[in-house]
């Protein structure tokens, strides 16, 4: 069985209002190598200049700026990728394609297909770069499109779980500690995991001890969403969440299910000059 490391990348942030204050979402993607694949889970989002006019939002990063340095600081260049797999094809999770134009995309098709014509609360999220580039790309070199789950190679395999969106797909990479759950937005804090956790959440809920919290962002039902997180987590050790800061940055040598607590959760801090030049690495 081939041991993979996973590298979490960050790329940027988003402010969101939220409940009348400020929630940062870190963008995130992940890097998987084996010594013979350098496979990116998600390709993050365009520049903020660009979300900002979209969506009228503010934050930091991303585009093609951000994703080169995050992946020079990992020693390598964009044409190193040689295979992508989107989880799913949210603007935060899927732009900057157009960076890999030799990578293979490895997409569910009923993801396409949703992202062609998604369910009306998530036109905002599907935009014309993302797939405009998935529809020019050529079969086989540029684009494998799935029909549920698969191996895509030792020690790589990719579960399709409908839930967020109908082709909402997890790797599941076995590194030398165990297996490793790139969980994207099925549950995109750990919150959304161990609801009833206090380490998870500073607002544990008892009556989710033994149930997981879903998202309001679906294209299938709650049970859906239930059932396909249970499967997630029953296929591995940890799960990695798309948009909690706490998340390990370097697997195995990082490797926790829960975090310590919630301090270094940044989610309801208000950005300031201080912590937004931190996170842009300027010192």
């Amino acid at each position: 069985m081939s041991n993979w490391t996973v590298t979490s990348l960050r790329i940027g942030e988003i402010y969101i209002p939220h409940d009348g204050a400020i929630q940062r979402d870190p963008i995130h993607c992940w890097l998987a190598r084996n010594g013979e694949h350098n496979v990116l889970v998600d390709t993050g989002m365009t520049d903020i200049a660009m979300v900002t006019r979209r969506l009228k939002v503010e934050g930091w990063g991303g585009g093609h700026e951000y994703m080169t340095k995050a992946l020079a600081a990992e020693g390598l260049e964009p044409s190193d990728i040689d295979h992508i797999v989107l989880t799913h094809g949210h603007f935060d999770h899927a732009d900057n394609l157009d960076l890999f134009p030799d990578a293979c995309v490895v997409i569910q098709r009923d993801e396409l297909a949703h992202a062609a014509d998604p369910v009306p609360s998530q036109r905002i999220f599907y935009w014309n770069t993302t797939v405009e580039n998935l529809v020019a790309r050529r079969r086989p070199k540029q684009i494998r499109t799935l029909d549920g789950d698969v191996v895509l190679f030792p020690g790589f395999r990719i579960l399709k779980v409908p839930s967020h969106t109908p082709g909402m797909q997890v790797p599941i990479l076995t590194t030398a500690k165990g297996d490793v759950a790139i969980a994207s937005d099925l549950g995109d804090h750990y919150r959304y995991w161990f609801p009833a956790d206090p380490r998870a959440t500073t607002r544990p809920q008892r009556s989710l001890a033994d149930a997981y919290l879903t998202g309001n962002i679906r294209s299938e039902s709650e049970r859906d969403w239930q059932a396909a997180m249970r499967r997630v987590q029953a296929a591995s050790d940890i799960v990695i969440p798309a948009h909690d800061f706490r998340i390990p940055v370097r697997m195995p040598e990082d490797w926790w299910d829960i975090p310590e607590s919630n301090e270094g959760d940044l989610a309801s801090v208000p950005p300031d000059r201080e912590t937004d030049n931190l996170a842009k690495g300027r010192g």
